[in-house]
C-alpha cells in the first residue's frame, strides 16, 4: 500500500503562520503583473534581510563583548578572525539554494531533500579539514606570524571553541536554505534574531557579569555562549520547525528516510560498490549527483575564496597609508556592508522567486524577474550612493568625530562612492549567475576582477599616482567595474526560455507529484 500524502504544516494556535503563505503575491507565473512580482520578491525580502540583520548584531555582540572584557582579548579574536576565515570561506555553500529552488518549481520535491542530503554529504567532507585548520591557529598565528605567544594562545582558544559550532552552523544554514527554497522564511527570520538576544542576554552575564557580578567569567566564556547559542539553534530547527510543524514533509518524502548520516557520509563513499545491498541508498539516490554538485559548488567556492583573498591583499595596501587613512578605509566598509546586506537580501529573494520560476519551465517569468531585479537594484544603489557622497560628512560623525578623520571621508567621497556602487551592483548579477547555474563563470570573472582588475590597479595607482586613499578606492571600483561587465554580458545574453526549458527537463520527476 502506497504511503499517503504529508498533511499541511501545522500551525500555532493565535499565532502568525510561520509556513508558506498562500496567496496571490505568491503563486506568479510569466501572466503575473509586475506589482505582483514585486510583492512575492519583497514578501521573501523582509524575513531574509532580517535575518541578515540579526546575524551582523550577533557578530557585533561578540566584537563588543569581547573588547569590554580586554584590548588584548579583542586582538587575539581578531587574530584568530583572521586565520580561521581563510579556511572557514571553503563551508560556505552558495548553490543549494538554486539547486532546490529549480527541483521544487519542477515539482520533483523528493530531489529538494536530496539537494539537501548532498550538500550535507560533501560540506561535512570539508569540514573535518577545516576544523583542523582552526585547532593549529595557535602554532600558527605564534611561529608562523610571530605572534606574542600569550596572544598566540587566547586566540587558539578562541579559533578552537569556535570550531566546535561550525557542524551547528552547517546543519541550521543547510536546514534555513532548505525552507528559504521553498518560501517558507519562518525559521530562518526568527532563530536569528532569537540568536542575538540570547547571545547578549548570555554574554553580558557570563562574560561582564551583568547584572550578576558572581558569574562573570570575562573572555573564557564568550566563544562557549556563541557556540551554545548555535547549537540550541540547531535543536529549535529539529524539535519546532521539523518536529512540530513538520515544514520539511512536503520536500522530505519517506523515500528519503533511508539517508543515515555517518553511513552515508562517512562510510558508504570509502566501502559502497556498485551492487552493496549495504550502502543501496548512497549509490542510488547520492553518488549519482555528487559530481554534478560538485561541478558548481568548487568554482562557486573557489570564487568566494579569491574575493576573499584579494580583499586581504588591498588591505595590506591600505595598510601602507596613514593610520588616518587606514581608520576610514575600515569604516567606509562598514558603509558598503550596509549596502550590501540589503542588497544581499533582495538578491536571495530574487535567486528563490527565479529559480522556482527556471524549475516550472517558464521563461517569460524568469526573464521578469532578472530584469525587475536588476532595475530595482540599480535605483536603490544609484540613491544610497548618491545620498552617500552628498551627506558623507554626517556618516563620517558616526565613526569619528576627528576632524582629520572627517575631512578625509569628504575628500574622498566620489572614489568611495563609486566603489560601493560597483561592489553591490556586482554581487547582485553574481547571484542571478548562481541561479543559472554559471558558477564556472562566476570563478573566471572573478579571478579576473580581482587579481587582473583591482589588486593591480591599487598597486599601480598607489606607486604612479601616490599614496592617497582615493587610489585606493578607484583600485578597488575599477576591479569592481570590469567585474560587473564579465558578470552582466553573460547574464543579460542568457536565453532565460531556453534555461527553463532545460532546468524543467532536468529536474522533472520520474514520476508526477503533486
Amino acid at each position: 500500500m502506497a504511503p499517503s500524502a504529508p498533511g499541511p504544516p501545522k500551525q500555532a494556535p493565535m499565532a502568525p503562520k510561520l509556513a508558506r503563505q498562500r496567496s496571490e503575491i505568491n503563486d506568479i507565473s510569466g501572466d503575473s503583473t509586475m506589482a505582483q512580482i514585486y510583492a512575492s520578491i519583497f514578501n521573501l525580502f523582509v524575513p531574509t534581510f532580517v535575518a541578515r540583520l540579526a546575524w551582523i548584531g550577533m557578530k557585533t555582540t561578540d566584537t563588543a563583548l569581547l573588547g569590554h572584557a580586554g584590548t588584548v582579548f579583542l586582538t587575539a579574536s581578531s587574530l584568530s578572525d583572521f586565520w580561521t576565515s581563510m579556511s572557514g570561506v571553503f563551508i560556505t555553500d552558495t548553490v543549494l539554494g538554486s539547486l532546490c529552488g529549480q527541483a521544487y518549481g519542477a515539482k520533483n520535491y523528493d530531489m529538494v531533500g536530496t539537494w539537501l542530503q548532498i550538500s550535507m554529504t560533501v560540506f561535512s567532507w570539508i569540514l573535518i579539514p577545516v576544523m583542523l585548520i582552526w585547532f593549529a591557529t595557535s602554532p600558527v598565528l605564534h611561529y608562523g606570524l610571530g605572534t606574542e605567544q600569550v596572544v598566540a594562545d587566547y586566540a587558539g582558544y578562541y579559533a578552537i571553541v569556535m570550531s566546535l559550532c561550525l557542524p551547528a552552523r552547517l546543519i541550521s544554514g543547510k536546514l534555513g536554505t532548505f525552507f528559504t527554497s521553498q518560501k517558507i522564511t519562518g525559521p530562518s527570520s526568527k532563530t536569528t534574531p532569537m540568536a542575538l538576544v540570547l547571545n547578549l542576554a548570555f554574554g553580558l552575564q557570563f562574560v561582564l557579569g551583568i547584572p550578576y557580578a558572581g558569574l562573570n567569567y570575562g573572555f573564557w566564556a564568550c566563544p562557549i555562549v556563541t557556540t551554545s547559542v548555535e547549537w540550541f539553534l540547531v535543536l529549535i530547527y529539529i524539535v519546532v520547525f521539523c518536529g512540530y510543524y513538520r515544514y520539511h514533509e512536503k520536500c522530505y518524502g519517506p523515500k528519503l528516510h533511508g539517508w543515515n548520516f555517518w553511513r552515508d557520509v562517512f562510510v558508504a563513499p570509502l566501502m559502497a560498490t556498485a551492487d552493496s545491498e549495504r550502502f543501496a541508498y548512497y549509490t542510488q539516490n547520492i553518488k549519482p549527483k555528487i559530481w554534478e554538485f560538485l561541478r558548481l559548488t568548487v568554482p562557486a567556492t573557489l570564487a568566494l575564496a579569491s574575493d576573499f583573498w584579494r580583499m586581504s591583499a588591498i588591505g595590506l595596501l591600505a595598510g601602507t597609508l596613514g593610520n588616518t587613512q587606514v581608520a576610514v578605509f575600515n569604516a567606509s566598509y562598514r558603509l558598503a556592508w550596509m549596502n550590501l546586506t540589503i542588497i544581499g537580501s533582495f538578491s536571495s529573494a530574487c535567486v528563490t522567486q527565479l529559480g522556482i520560476a527556471l524549475g516550472t519551465g517558464d521563461g517569460h517569468l524568469s526573464n521578469k524577474i532578472r530584469n525587475l531585479g536588476i532595475g530595482t537594484v540599480l535605483s536603490f544603489l544609484l540613491a544610497t550612493t548618491t545620498l552617500t557622497v552628498v551627506f558623507v560628512r554626517p556618516l563620517a560623525t558616526i565613526f569619528s568625530t576627528d576632524p582629520e578623520v572627517i575631512a578625509e571621508f569628504e575628500n574622498s567621497r566620489l572614489e568611495m562612492g563609486l566603489m560601493i556602487f560597483f561592489m553591490s551592483f556586482s554581487i547582485h548579477f553574481e547571484s542571478l549567475l548562481v541561479a543559472l547555474k554559471k558558477t564556472d563563470t562566476i570563478l573566471k570573472a572573478a579571478v579576473i576582477g580581482s587579481w587582473g582588475g583591482q589588486v593591480p590597479a591599487v598597486g599601480l595607482l598607489l606607486y604612479f599616482s601616490g599614496k592617497t586613499l582615493q587610489n585606493v578606492y578607484l583600485g578597488i571600483g575599477f576591479g569592481y567595474a570590469i567585474l560587473l561587465v564579465l558578470y552582466a554580458l553573460p547574464l543579460l545574453k542568457a536565453d532565460l526560455h531556453e534555461a527553463a526549458q532545460k532546468a524543467l527537463a532536468e529536474n522533472s520527476a520520474s514520476k508526477p507529484l503533486v
